[in-house]
């Protein structure tokens, strides 16, 4: 996943980035207007549509953040141990005066809590209240940038899931087609409804762990989101940053046992903004966050303001591959991820199922064909070694599927019967050089085809064995 900025300012950039390897395009809603952000829509569809490939657009929007207001110089120094006064107000702020952007600072935020600026940069203590603000010690000094951010990591702010901005971007991204939305700031499941409602409802809906309190509720987060983001950045303003390690492990191991989507972000090349190579802790940073089972990994600042994009794409790309590789050599049938065994369904006890046949038999391919995209996201999270090729007659679906582990998506035209739908996909396994004649591969699909039908039947097939004849006859385009 990478990030879209200054530094893609382009078409040729954007499809510089897709030959690169990159499978979702993140827009940062934090940033840009709608004029600029339409734009980059374009041309990722467009060089999507060129290389061929189906790339996913991921809105993140910006959510319920704090901020300090102005400052007379557009800046102040805090040193540490300095007492300041943090107040509700509009008034330009100085060395003695933070002005910040809540309203509710007294209700909310008692004495004792923690005050962190300027992303970690600055920390204070609550030591007490004069009835119109709050009295802070400074415990790290440091310099204080206008509308710099602001948290309470041990209080819980009465700020909504959404802000008017959001709203204005979602609907934005409604018109637009969006594939998926980052909700930012979430505190708790409930928080991911209200996005998703203004997202259109059935777009996915991913929630970024950002704050304490989110990793709190991470249970409630599961219930609701179809996916996980661990935004390590803010995290790690919010938490002792030795703990963030297994913090993230731990989320990511709950995202993959619940089923959902997994994405790991933040500083992961962070060098590469301008170095050539990624330092050695990058690289295993990257492979680290494979091995704890990740589905994605995020590219930040290195896409969106770096010197070299494709070059990082290209560097996280081969970074991925290795890990993955030397993955599956390690793991046995032993190792795979079970998820959701207590409730187990036609559709998850089939792409089980599909996965053990491929494993036991040594198939290099699971085949599946999907009208909604759940039999493919079932298959990523049981991490075959077989490669996924997943066919779908849904543009839309296939761009979703790029943010699946271990999916490639394939335009396919329905099909009237399962058998004329299993000897298109041989047909196109052959040509593009997938699988070769007489090779065993895996299909599942469900039945009846060309509806939402639950994932019901698995079969294993020979390349080149008896669906010549359903081919001949039921051939009405490619797949």
């Amino acid at each position: 996943m990478a990030t879209m900025g200054p530094a893609v300012a382009d078409l040729d950039a954007v499809r510089g980035l897709v030959q690169a390897g990159m499978d979702v395009a993140r827009l940062n809603f934090s940033h840009g207007d709608h004029e600029s952000h339409v734009r980059m829509i374009k041309w990722i569809r467009q060089a999507a549509a060129e290389v061929g490939r189906s790339i996913a657009i991921l809105q993140d929007i910006q959510g319920p953040k704090t901020r300090v207001g102005h400052f007379r110089d557009g800046s102040v120094d805090l040193p540490q141990g300095a007492t300041v006064r943090l107040a509700a107000t509009g008034d330009e702020g100085g060395p003695d005066l933070i002005p910040v952007d809540y309203p509710r600072l007294l209700e909310d935020v008692p004495t004792g809590a923690r005050v962190v600026m300027a992303d970690g940069l600055i920390e204070g203590r609550v030591t007490g209240s004069d009835g119109g603000g709050l009295t802070v010690l400074l415990e790290r000094g440091g310099e204080l940038l206008d509308r710099k951010g602001i948290a309470f990591p041990d209080s819980d702010l009465e700020l909504g899931p959404v802000t008017e901005k959001d709203r204005v971007d979602l609907e934005l991204g409604r018109q637009m087609g969006i594939d998926y939305v980052a909700a930012s700031f979430v505190k708790r499941g409930e928080d991911i409804s209200q996005v998703r409602e203004l997202a259109g409802g059935s777009t996915p809906v991913i929630a970024k762990v950002e704050l304490a309190l989110a990793y709190q509720n991470l249970d409630s987060i599961l219930d609701q989101a179809d996916g996980v983001m661990v935004a390590r950045g803010d995290l790690g303003v919010e938490l002792p940053l030795e703990t963030i390690p297994n913090i993230q492990a731990d989320i990511l191991h709950r995202t993959n046992q619940a089923g959902l989507i997994s994405i790991t972000a933040t500083e992961m090349l962070e060098s590469m903004v301008t170095a050539l190579r990624p330092s050695r802790a990058e690289v295993t940073d990257v492979a680290n966050a494979v091995a704890s089972g990740t589905d994605a990994v995020m590219l930040s600042a290195e896409t969106a303001v770096g010197r070299h994009p494709a070059r990082v794409v290209e560097a996280m790309s081969s970074i991925c591959v290795e890990a993955e590789r030397y993955r599956d050599q390690q793991m046995t049938g032993a190792d795979a991820i079970d998820f959701l065994e207590s409730t187990m369904t036609f559709a998850s006890a089939t792409a089980k199922a599909a996965t053990e046949a491929a494993r036991n038999l040594g198939f290099r391919t699971i085949v599946a064909f999907t009208e909604s995209g759940g039999t493919a996201r079932l298959l990523s999270k049981y991490r075959p070694s077989a490669d996924i090729m997943v066919f779908a007659p849904s543009g839309r679906i296939r761009r979703r599927m790029a943010l699946f582990w271990g999916v490639t998506p394939i335009r396919f035209e329905p099909r009237a019967s399962t058998d004329l739908m299993f000897a298109a996909a041989e047909k196109y396994l052959e040509k593009e050089g997938v699988c070769e004649r007489g090779e065993g591969v895996v299909m599942i699909a469900g039945t009846p085809p060309n509806t939402q039908a639950k994932t019901n039947l698995v079969k294993l097939h020979v390349i080149g064995e008896r669906l010549r004849a359903s081919w001949r006859a039921g051939n009405r385009g490619r797949p």
